[in-house]
């Protein structure tokens, strides 16, 4: 059986990293997400705020990604992994996104 390893955001978009390629060739775009929420915990609502390094790889993600601006809002879904696996002790995540989705300023999917 497969390990459980998926994760779907909403945020808006900050710090654009931009398009690169890795030593593979493999095209990748990262940039920052930051979501604000508000969740309910043991009952209690709770206002949420987070931000994670996000990472999209290959020609048709990278091109998508690619037209984002700061201050854009997507909801976006992939899978959690380490920055680097060299560094043993890093425990840092980068959120690895297999799909994204432009949202309008009430949360509606963009077409």
């Amino acid at each position: 059986m497969e390990e459980a390893n998926r994760l779907q955001l909403s945020g808006t978009v900050i710090n654009i990293h931009g398009p690169r390629h890795a030593p593979s060739g493999v095209p990748h775009f990262r940039f920052q997400l930051e979501h604000r929420s508000r969740q309910v915990e043991a009952g209690v609502p709770r206002e949420v705020k987070c931000r994670i390094e996000v990472e999209a790889r290959g020609q048709a993600l990278v091109a998508q990604a690619a037209r984002l601006s700061q201050g854009d809002r997507v909801l976006v879904s992939g899978f959690l992994s380490r920055r680097s696996f060299k560094d043993q002790s890093e425990s840092q995540l980068v959120f690895h996104v297999q799909t994204l989705t432009g949202l309008a300023a009430d949360g509606s999917e963009q077409h």
